[in-house]
């Protein structure tokens, strides 16, 4: 009789017997062989039919992954057919007549499968298009314009990012197999580009969400040359019979050979086939966390420690540590931060409340008197009133140093902070705690390529900014996955990348970003992927009364940007000087006496 005693431990270990290789998993295994190799080139390609957010998600795509340092570029096949378009009406009519001639704008009949000349002209569009992406992909700096002028120490460092992962994004509706497999072969087939491995996935967006196509599609018709010099109602007419041009000879894809990923009405459901490259793998957390909220991020520097407000000798600073607290102005700006955070979030939760009302009032309007004179009062129940409440809540997001803590830590808001080890400070290493002029006394040679390169030159033993990107990835993705507010108390170092994050400031240059102290930074999300900045010095600690901690919220002073720009340069910045600044100017307060307490 056989012995089918279970083993007390393999519901808790499994079997212990060694893994051995076998024809089976070989063969289950090629393909995710063949997709796993690395790729210095990468093309997504968008799928979709118009108004499904596919620009939408290449804008964000390209955010996320150049700010995560690798080179990435838009390739918009809408672009191009308006050129071609343009010049097709420009040939024929040698001028053009009206607004939509001059910008190549096409109605929905340009769309129609059965219009041959159309159809040749689309793909024309979809050639020229490819070939830019292919040459830009291919495009290689010549290594002697980049050692050019280096020491040999920094030639090493210089070598070793020569190489960096390109990304290119086809955004095109390449709603078709057969636009899909030409676009699989002019990217990938390695007879046609012999030497330059190119990986290939396919980001399709569905979307069978009325309201949220509705909101699509106004966004479109507003800002898409096609609907230019077109009334509201033509334009969303206009738009739908294109939508319906396509839908009859669209094809999903489903080839589970290719690797691809679907998103369901913006990213409420993801299916993901074949995705096992090392940069395919990254975008997916993404896609999964980006949403259309309206909800604001607040960017925090940490209060002032004791150490960086010593006041028994200023000209002497104390030496200080990563573990001290709050000091009397430190105190005083948490205090000022707290009444900010509650009129903040006491308007965001009106806000809400009455953009539900809104949407529900229509039901329970009367019957005489209009919405738009302000006549007619909605009658809205208890009942349905208390169901329209939205809740006050902050998502806290703060480094694990004390002053952080502190800085997050308000009575009257009694919300969880999520202490996190990524939002701390730029490890100096082996020069945690000195100043300045002691590093360079110390190590000139190292010195001198912190001031050429203050963003990628690691202090031995410890970080450079470019280390900050990696450990600052998973924090983005929580900022941009929340439906609440979110606010995030961190140090100078940490801020000045997520800041070039939401700025969309090239991350090499974010040693320039300043972060005020005792300012919040708001971050609100706009129509179409971006964000735009405002800044609220909410105290103003040198006035503080010691004696009775008298707490005034200060006047808020907003200062909006350009939803892409930076404007906060160093004042010392003069015309003609180094893009960096002195390093004094840019990174002395990351990197003098008083970093540990202050950045």
């Amino acid at each position: 009789m056989a012995d089918t005693k279970v083993p007390k431990d393999y519901y808790e270990k499994g079997s212990t017997q060694v893994t051995e290789v076998s024809a089976v998993t070989l063969k289950k295994l090629a393909q995710r062989r063949n997709l796993t190799g690395s790729s210095e080139r990468l093309v997504l390609v968008l799928v979709g039919l118009p108004g499904r957010g596919k620009s939408f998600i290449a804008r964000k795509l390209q955010s996320f992954l150049t700010w995560r340092g690798n080179e990435c570029k838009v390739f918009n096949v809408g672009k191009y057919r308006r050129q071609v378009q343009k010049e097709a009406e420009l040939a024929e009519a040698e001028e053009a007549n009206d607004l939509r001639q001059k910008v190549g704008a096409c109605d929905a009949d340009f769309f129609d499968s059965k219009n041959p000349k159309a159809q040749q002209m689309r793909q024309r569009s979809a050639e020229l298009a490819m070939k830019d992406m292919l040459a830009w992909l291919d495009y290689e700096k010549p290594i002697e314009e980049t050692m050019k002028g280096l020491t040999t120490v920094e030639q090493i460092a210089a070598k070793a990012s020569i190489v960096s992962s390109r990304i290119a994004i086809f955004d095109a509706t390449n709603s078709t197999v057969e636009r899909r497999k030409w676009v699989l072969e002019e990217a990938t087939s390695p007879e046609k580009r012999a030497g330059k491995k190119t990986g290939c996935v396919f980001v399709e967006s569905i979307c069978d969400d009325e309201e949220l196509l509705e909101e699509n599609f106004a966004f479109k018709v507003k800002n898409s040359p096609d609907f230019a010099n077109m009334t509201q109602e033509e334009a969303i007419a206009d738009l739908r019979k294109r939508v319906r041009k396509y839908e009859e000879a669209y094809e999903t894809i489903d080839d589970d050979t290719q690797s691809y990923i679907k998103i369901f009405n913006l990213s409420s459901k993801l299916l993901v086939n074949h995705i096992y490259g090392r940069m395919a793998k990254v975008i997916v957390p993404c896609l999964m966390s980006w949403n259309i909220g309206a909800r604001p991020i607040y960017l925090i520097r940490a209060g002032e420690t004791i150490g960086s407000a010593h006041e028994e000798d200023p000209t002497k600073p104390r030496k200080i540590t990563r573990g001290d607290k709050l000091g009397p102005r430190g105190k005083h700006f948490r205090e000022a931060l707290e009444k900010f955070m509650t009129e903040e979030g006491e308007g965001f939760s009106k806000k809400s409340e009455d953009a539900l009302r809104m949407a529900f009032a229509p039901r329970h309007g009367r019957e005489t008197g209009t919405s738009i004179s302000g006549l007619a009062d909605y009658e809205i129940s208890d009942a349905e009133n208390a169901d329209l409440k939205v809740p006050f809540n902050i998502h806290i997001m703060s480094s694990t140093m004390p002053r952080a803590v502190e800085t997050a830590s308000w009575q009257s808001l009694p919300f969880n902070i999520d202490e996190l080890p990524n939002l701390n400070p730029l490890d100096k290493g082996d020069y945690s705690g000195m100043e300045l002029e002691e590093v360079k006394d110390v190590d000139p040679e190292w010195y001198s390529m912190l001031e050429k390169d203050p963003f990628a030159t690691r202090f031995p033993g410890g970080e450079c900014y470019a280390d900050l990107i990696h450990r600052l990835e998973t924090c983005i993705i929580d900022m941009e996955q929340q439906v609440n507010m979110t606010c995030v108390v961190s140090h100078v170092s940490t801020l000045q990348v997520l800041m070039a994050y939401f700025r969309r400031t090239p991350i090499k240059e974010c040693t320039s970003i300043e972060v005020p102290m005792h300012t919040v930074i708001k971050y609100t999300p706009v129509t179409g992927g971006g964000w735009t900045e405002s800044m609220h010095k909410v105290c103003n600690p040198e006035e503080l009364d010691t004696t009775n901690h008298n707490v005034v919220l200060v006047q808020t002073q907003q200062v909006n940007t350009p939803i892409w720009g930076d404007h906060l340069k160093s004042a010392n910045n003069s015309p003609g000087s180094s893009p960096h600044g002195s390093v004094r100017n840019v990174i002395g307060a990351c990197l003098s006496g008083t970093f540990d307490s202050t950045n």
